[in-house]
């Protein structure tokens, strides 16, 4: 099971990889190097204000991009915890550091999607169409949850190196 999870966990970061990029790429190209393709296009559909569509698009390149390095710390760290179970040794320092490292990234996210968000709700209001966008409760939970797992490997590893000094 710990190796299918670990092959399954590295696809996913390869294919984070892949379509974040081709993503920012593509968001990238109509923003910045052809909003007037764009703005042409948008036309016919008498979209009120699209150049307020343009800049949701500029400031959703922005915020996708470091997504895709937070998901790949995310991606890592659970490769290198699945690693160390495989290894037999699941309560180690490193293990709990490197929860830490998911809390600090996963908040991360949470906080682009709190920017993603405002601009969005931003750009609905200017343009008159849904951008959608909605709050939610669950991956702040799961920063919170990630916090306090590492602070118990983090107890967990100082146990059983003192079990190991006694032995």
């Amino acid at each position: 099971m710990l190796l299918w999870s670990r092959r399954l966990l590295a696809g996913l970061n390869i294919l984070n990889w892949v379509t974040g990029l081709l993503i920012v790429a593509a968001l990238g190209w109509v923003g910045f190097a052809a909003p007037d393709l764009f703005l042409a296009r948008a036309q016919p559909y008498h979209v009120a204000h699209p150049e307020a569509a343009i800049a949701w698009l500029r400031w959703v390149t922005f915020i996708t991009a470091p997504v895709i390095l937070l998901a790949h710390v995310i991606l890592t760290r659970l490769i290198a915890i699945i690693d160390a179970a495989r290894a037999g040794t699941p309560f180690i320092a490193a293990n709990a550091a490197r929860l830490r490292h998911i809390a600090w990234a996963l908040l991360g996210i949470q906080l682009l999607d709190l920017a993603f968000g405002l601009v969005s709700i931003r750009a609905s209001a200017a343009t008159g169409e849904y951008f959608g966008w909605s709050f939610g409760v669950t991956g702040w939970l799961a920063v919170l949850l990630l916090f306090v797992l590492a602070r118990v490997f983090e107890r967990g590893a100082a146990m059983q190196d003192e079990i190991e000094r006694t032995i």
